[in-house]
């Protein structure tokens, strides 16, 4: 009854209240949360948005105050809507329009035009009326030839370029959907795809879109003063008008029987009024045509193959159907209504990521009420925020910010509630070409993924997105390699039409693929593959391909498991596969290969002809999960008909890795012997010396520099290591959500660096030159300084193996020295070697002695790795969301070789050394595991960390603090177990925990080991889950999301040993059914960060 009297009351509009205000204290209606304005008031909520990032700052503004808030904008309200109830009914045309929002700074460039004229004018109702009939069905079933010739275009050039060409997805689906629009709405050619440089068209386009989604920011003064911005909007939009002007001047010299828009648009006359458009609104609607026709369409099928990367499993049921329903015939309209599964891949993709990601309403008149409670005025403009819409759980489910197709097939789409789905709009001013863009993207997608194999030039790239008006992947860059026995002319990309003749020259003037590398001709050769999250596997994979000449075998290059999707060789030549598992999945570089063989079980003769072998790493300590994806790979491979031709290798991380590695790479290079060339006798690694003043250091790809703002030690080492915080403001662009990781590249300790120089003699500014090195790691051939070297490239701490450990024993000269090597290597390896974890200067300082040349030295070390942090911070809490916080042990401890030395953990001291204002080479690795907080902020949360384990947690109870703290919405119960030494000692960030728990955001349950009567008695956190199961049992019932994060061997094995005990006890179930179930609860609501 009160909303229905309050919408009443707002509505009339002969209403005397004076303000909204008022309104709301006299109805009892609630105001519009809005985040606190800036300067006073003078700023309004500008800073709150970064105007390069505008979904994203929009996205945070949501987490905090719920699906409707507020913002000042120069003195002008908007009222950002972000769930399915809001937006439908804001989509009531009854009582809202469209308004122009960004769109009324376009207008100034192309006018009344379908997008950016008023619902209300004459000249957008005629032309709508006119050209509605040539997006009708069956007209854009006409253009499919059209569509397919374009399409056919992208073919031949990725043909030509070759498996190596890394091309920009944005960029080269621009062309294709530019050229797509010109061919079929203008029978005109921009021959995109045999140019170096965009089409003028497309690079003013972006022009203007840039300086009219700034203007929109700005204030009437801030525009009036930017001369040289309006400026170059100018010239850009004369560059549109003049190409578009050409256009249409060309059709009507050489007028052509075709019904395409550009003939409507010239010939076409209302039936009742008689009436055709103007030479102006042809001109400004040809625009139109050209910059939305290839927009959203571009940005669709960029975030598509982004998304089906991230989800193999995807991509190869997309594979699939276009493989049942189109198999290598040339690709036919009729086709494309049997792709559902593609169709639905695209709705979902336009779900998660919709090209046009707002949309602007307003009132049509006077002032009302929307949800009831929630005043607004008729000047108030609606901002509806699709991203927030399109994650609105009460629609989409608790999975709503998954990428699942599935949820639009079996009438799922159809059944969705009004307004739940507008990439495309709705109602009257829903976009008139989503069939055109639909049928455009399908035929695109099936002729892609019919003829190659897609991937990630860069198989660490995070998503960055680049948004003016609309918004795509910035920097998203792809390779192709074509699947096997596809060739383009052969399979569903056409030969290029008669019409496109003339551009045969063209296409014999292009650019073609160059090997970037010759193999030596005379080796048999070998294929290399690795997956890797942390690099581990690749270095050994590097390894493999360094020492295969002296075998008589060689590869060109290593390549990630995921490149070998459908390109494993069936020519008998030896595969060696070295992979590991992500917390029991396929890492990053190996989803898309892994789902591809598990598409194929039951084909036993798929893998006929392939020679295999696995090596498998992974962490004994995980039980549950330990060398699961490597025996996955090599069971099915035997399974589809390979063959094994060396046995499966199992590396545990925790034991002698090097030793076992070299020893199961010793075991396949016999499994070889006598199939490959003759021996090569490889050059030895020369070094030559010199003096230079050169100085140089390295970075690491994928990686940006950030800032130390803060570095500050956070406990002492009176309980153990001490640890600090550390504070880091991250490269523009790189975002991050609680739960993610911090990458850093490290420089080794200066101490162990004068260790080793002392050590061969060598002065610090020694410039080196490394010889025929075939480490791809090290820098080969150029002039390097001996201590950078050093420093960047090498990891000197590694401990020492087996065979490297025998090389030494034969170069000792001292009798005595050779005679305690050998007795070490013979029966003491293990506990007095890799037990003490000794390096190689280790055993050099020992055995003065042995003394290997400095080329042998470098020759034995591995690259140098990057680290990985939990970020121990929320992006919520922090201003622009761009600063991140990492909580680390600072690793200094005697050394076990040696008493009188210190062993410095080579991150954690490098990281502890940095002051304010340093910079340092990061990246955020997006975590694998689900590690992130529910999208439900009211959904419970059981926490379980020791010791630096806290740092994801803090930033999961920081975020739901500043949920809570801007009011906008509740926040569920959240629980964390810590344990720690002392409640004074290392009790990490204890004053904000205990804030928190005041606030009511988390309630803190500390087991202190060496002081337990300050934790209820208890000294360790699984004893105290257990005494306290009944409260859990009820948590996890109501639908609680458990994290933890500790030692494998430890904290981990313990709590996930408890979980058991505890389902056991309460369902009566056996040890085996209990490990079963929680390994099912590890899909989404048992998550881990685990680390060694």
């Amino acid at each position: 009854m009160l909303r229905t009297f309050v919408r009443e009351t707002f509505t009339d509009p002969t209403s005397t209240a004076a303000t909204k205000q008022d309104l709301a204290a006299l109805y009892g209606s609630q105001p519009i949360p809005q985040p606190p304005e800036h300067a006073w008031g003078f700023l309004g909520n500008i800073p709150d948005i970064d105007p390069e990032a505008i979904s994203a700052s929009y996205g945070k503004l949501v987490d905090l105050y719920g699906p409707i808030f507020k913002l000042n904008f120069l003195n002008k309200d908007l009222i950002i809507i972000s769930n399915q109830e809001l937006i439908n009914e804001v989509s009531d045309e009854s009582r809202f329009t469209k308004a122009l929002g960004v769109l009324k700074e376009v207008r100034l460039a192309i006018g009344d035009g379908l997008i950016t004229a008023y619902t209300d004018e004459h000249n957008w109702k005629l032309a709508h009326k006119l050209l509605m009939a040539s997006f009708g069905p069956m007209a854009i079933r006409s253009m499919f030839p059209q569509m397919l010739d374009i399409t056919s275009q992208l073919i031949q050039k990725l043909e030509r370029m070759g498996p190596g060409y890394a091309f920009d997805a944005a960029e080269i689906f621009t062309r294709l959907s530019l050229d797509v629009i010109a061919l079929t709405g203008f029978d005109y050619r921009f021959n995109s795809f045999y140019r170096d440089e965009s089409h003028p068209f497309v690079s003013s386009l972006m022009g203007m879109l840039t300086e009219a989604s700034q203007r929109s920011r700005r204030s009437k003064l801030g525009n009036t003063i930017r001369l040289w911005a309006w400026h170059n909007f100018q010239q850009n939009t004369k560059i549109m008008h003049r190409i578009c002007d050409e256009i249409i001047e060309d059709r009507r010299k050489n007028p052509k029987d075709v019904n395409d828009f550009l003939n409507v648009m010239l010939n076409a006359r209302d039936k009742e009024t008689g009436e055709g458009l103007s030479e102006e609104n042809i001109r400004f609607n040809v625009e139109t045509l050209l910059a939305a026709g290839h927009e959203t369409t571009s940005g669709l099928l960029s975030f598509t193959f982004w998304l089906l990367l991230k989800h193999p499993d995807k991509m190869q049921k997309a594979i699939t159907e276009v493989d049942t329903v189109i198999g290598e015939d040339q690709i036919r309209i009729q086709h494309l209504p049997k792709l559902k599964y593609i169709d639905a891949v695209l709705k979902e993709s336009m779900r998660v990521h919709p090209p046009a990601a707002q949309v602007a309403m307003q009132p049509k008149s006077g002032r009302g009420v929307i949800g009831g409670i929630y005043p607004y005025s008729s000047s108030d403009i609606f901002i509806l925020n699709l991203i927030g819409l399109h994650r609105d759980p009460t629609v989409w489910g608790d999975d709503a910010a998954a990428f699942r197709p599935e949820r639009m097939l079996d009438g799922g789409f159809e059944s969705l509630p009004p307004n739940s789905w507008r990439p495309f709009g709705g109602g009257l001013r829903a976009c008139i070409g989503r069939d055109f863009a639909m049928q455009e993207a399908l035929t695109a997608m099936a002729l892609i993924l019919q003829r190659y194999q897609v991937e990630l030039a860069d198989p660490f790239y995070e998503l960055k997105i680049s948004q003016t008006v609309t918004q795509k992947p910035d920097g998203l860059l792809l390779k192709v390699k074509a699947r096997t026995g596809r060739q383009a002319e052969s399979v569903g990309a056409s030969r290029v039409s008669a019409s496109s003749a003339p551009l045969r020259q063209m296409e014999a003037m292009a650019p073609q693929a160059v090997p970037s590398f010759q193999l030596i001709s005379h080796l048999t050769p070998i294929t290399i593959l690795y997956g890797s999250n942390s690099g581990t596997c690749k270095l050994f994979a590097e390894d493999i391909r360094a020492a295969a000449p002296s075998f008589g075998f060689g590869a060109e290059q290593i390549e990630t498991l995921d490149s070998a999707t459908e390109k494993l060789p069936y020519d008998r030549r030896p595969v060696i596969i070295i992979t590991s598992s992500y917390e029991g999945r396929p890492t990053d570089d190996a989803k898309k290969f892994v789902s591809w063989l598990e598409a194929a079980v039951g084909d036993t003769e798929r893998l006929k002809g392939v020679r295999y072998t696995v090596l498998g790493l992974g962490n004994k300590d995980w039980v549950g999960t330990y060398q699961r994806t490597p025996k996955l790979i090599d069971s099915i491979m035997d399974h589809l008909g390979a063959f094994r031709f060396a046995p499966f290798g199992r590396v545990d991380v925790g034991g002698d890795v090097y030793g076992d590695v070299e020893e199961w790479s010793q075991g396949v290079w016999n499994a070889l012997k006598g199939s490959g060339a003759d021996q090569l006798e490889l050059e030895p690694l020369e070094i030559e010396t010199k003096i230079s003043d050169r100085p140089h250091s390295m970075g690491e790809k994928g990686m940006t520099l950030g800032t130390i703002l803060e570095n500050r030690e956070i406990s002492s080492n009176e309980a153990g290591y001490a640890k600090k915080h550390i504070e880091i403001a991250l490269p523009k662009g790189m975002t991050y959500s609680s739960g993610d990781y911090v990458t850093v590249l490290p420089t080794n300790n200066r101490t162990t660096i004068r260790r080793i120089l002392n050590r061969f003699s060598l002065p610090t500014d020694a410039s080196i030159i490394l010889k025929n090195s075939k480490k791809s790691f090290l820098p080969n051939g150029r002039p390097e300084y001996a201590y950078s070297l050093l420093a960047h490239y090498v990891e000197l701490n590694t401990p020492i193996s087996r065979k490297q450990f025998a090389t030494l024993v034969e170069l000792a000269e001292d009798e005595a020295e050779k005679h305690e090597m050998e007795r070490l290597a013979a029966s003491a390896f293990e506990a007095e070697v890799l037990g003490t974890r000794t390096s190689v200067i280790d055993v050099l300082e020992a055995f003065p002695s042995c003394s290997p040349s400095f080329a042998t030295y470098i020759d034995m070390l591995l690259p140098l790795k990057v680290r990985q942090y939990s970020i121990s911070s929320s992006a919520l809490a922090a201003k622009g969301g761009n600063i991140a916080s990492i909580t680390y042990d600072v690793l200094a401890a005697p050394s076990l070789t040696n008493g009188n030395r210190a062993f410095l953990g080579v991150a954690s001291n490098y990281l502890s050394n940095l002051q304010p204002g340093d910079r340092i080479h990061c990246f955020v690795r997006v975590t694998n595991s689900n590690f992130h907080l529910p999208s439900d902020p009211t959904v419970p949360i059981i926490m379980i960390a020791a010791g630096t384990g806290i740092a994801p947690m803090r930033g999961l109870i920081q975020e739901r603090a500043a949920i809570a703290l801007a009011g906008g919405k509740a926040v569920g119960k959240a629980v964390f177990y810590f344990g720690c030494r002392h409640p004074k000692k290392d009790y990490l960030y204890r004053s904000d925990f205990v804030a928190w728990e005041k606030f009511g955001v988390v309630v803190m349950r500390p087991c202190f080991s060496r002081l337990p009567e300050e934790s209820c008695g208890y000294k360790y956190v699984p004893e105290r889950l257990w005494a306290e199961r009944e409260e859990l049992r009820d948590m996890f019932d109501a639908g609680a999301k458990i994290f933890l994060c500790g030692s494998a061997g430890k904290l981990a094995k313990s709590t996930g040993e408890i979980c058991e005990k505890m389902y056991m006890e309460s369902q009566g179930a056996t040890l085996e059914q209990a490990r079963k179930w929680l390994e099912k609860q590890k899909v989404d609501r048992y998550v881990t960060d685990i680390f060694d």
